[in-house]
């Protein structure tokens, strides 16, 4: 089937798949569709040289610079199989892992670890536009984001640096384009699945302890730093970037309702008692009760800033709290730096 013409959004695919040489593209098809709702960023975009010379009132001559690296952000719901969405954060936190099959059923749970570094870790990203595929052979996840607020579907933001956007690719055309299949297109996260728990680092096993009441929505944020743009001589395109800075990962609650319970953070913030905390979204059972389908974002150690409260008709207040890595996994959690456990149909590592 051609690619559309028309400039409906709706008819238009995108597609991602691990790749193995910066710089050369994976074949796309069966399973590597991308659920996203939009995409921005992904232009390509080049400085003009202009040779102002003296004797010169018009310019005789120009050219185009080397290409700026594009850097798309990838907006969908989240679903708990997220296919190669799933991939492409796997890619960014570096360590997935075979997963382990829960008891003799359909559900396997999967472990992301935050790795040192994501090197060497990218893929092939393709957009259909109208009448054309717009491919970037390497694209490298630097960030991602997960939120919801009051009500809805939980929002994922993943964003990439690619080497380059061409549209006349020889490896990912209609046919490729056409091929697109998904892992999954319902059992999307929602805000009612929700839960927040925290408490001291040193404290009992978080996972025991009660939800924090009245939580209103949540902001998680995973950033690997200091990305360079690397354009070497006789190319048109960055190589892949190495990561010179550091990672943040945030974590940011807010309530409904300011009280007493939650302004008392104010108090633990003051006496910088460091925090863990677990963020799980459970939906309806995927292989019978005992195995839902889950997402949980485990945080071994927090620290956090002073709470912020707004003084209106209606005083609400929220948190923010930075990760870092606790001494040793505490008491009830696998590891002692954050890390993510997806419970789903998929068998197979994200990053085989």
């Amino acid at each position: 089937m051609a690619t559309p013409t028309g400039p409906e959004r709706k008819m238009l695919a995108a597609g991602f798949k691990k790749a193995a040489t910066w710089g050369t593209a994976a074949v796309l098809g069966a399973l590597n569709g991308v659920n996203c709702k939009s995409i921005g960023g992904f232009n390509r975009s080049q400085d003009m040289l202009i040779a102002n010379e003296i004797d010169t009132p018009v310019a005789f001559s120009g050219a185009l610079d080397s290409i700026k690296p594009p850097e798309p952000t990838i907006t969908t719901d989240f679903l708990y199989d997220p296919g190669a969405l799933g991939t492409a954060i796997a890619l960014l936190w570096s360590t997935a892992g075979a997963p382990v099959q829960q008891g003799a059923t359909t559900a396997y749970l999967h472990t992301f670890q935050w790795a040192n570094m994501n090197w060497n870790k990218f893929g092939t990203f393709a957009v259909e536009m109208p009448g054309v595929i717009w491919e970037a052979a390497s694209a490298k996840p630097i960030e991602w984001s997960l939120k919801v607020q009051g009500g809805g579907f939980v929002q994922s933001e993943l964003k990439l640096r690619c080497n380059t956007i061409i549209n006349n690719s020889g490896v990912n055309g209609a046919t490729q384009m056409d091929a697109l299949t998904y892992k999954d297109r319902d059992n999307r996260a929602i805000y009612k699945h929700l839960t927040v728990k925290m408490n001291d680092q040193s404290g009992a096993d978080v996972s025991g302890t009660s939800a924090l009441v009245g939580i209103a929505g949540v902001e998680v944020s995973y950033k690997r730093g200091g990305y360079d743009a690397v354009v070497p001589c006789g190319s048109y395109a960055i190589d892949e970037p190495a990561e010179g800075g550091y990672s943040e990962v945030t974590v940011k609650l807010s309530w409904h309702h300011a009280d007493v319970t939650n302004l008392g953070y104010f108090t633990t913030a003051l006496a910088e008692t460091t925090q863990k905390a677990l963020i799980e979204f459970t939906s309806a059972a995927l292989a019978g009760v005992a195995y839902p389908y889950k997402m949980a974002l485990f945080f071994p150690r927090l620290r956090m800033k002073f709470p912020e409260a707004s003084y209106d008709e209606i005083v609400k207040n929220g948190l923010e709290l930075y990760a870092e890595e606790a001494s040793a996994a505490p008491t009830g959690m696998a590891y002692a730096r954050h890390y993510m456990t997806l419970t789903n149909k998929t068998t197979t590592d994200y990053l085989a």
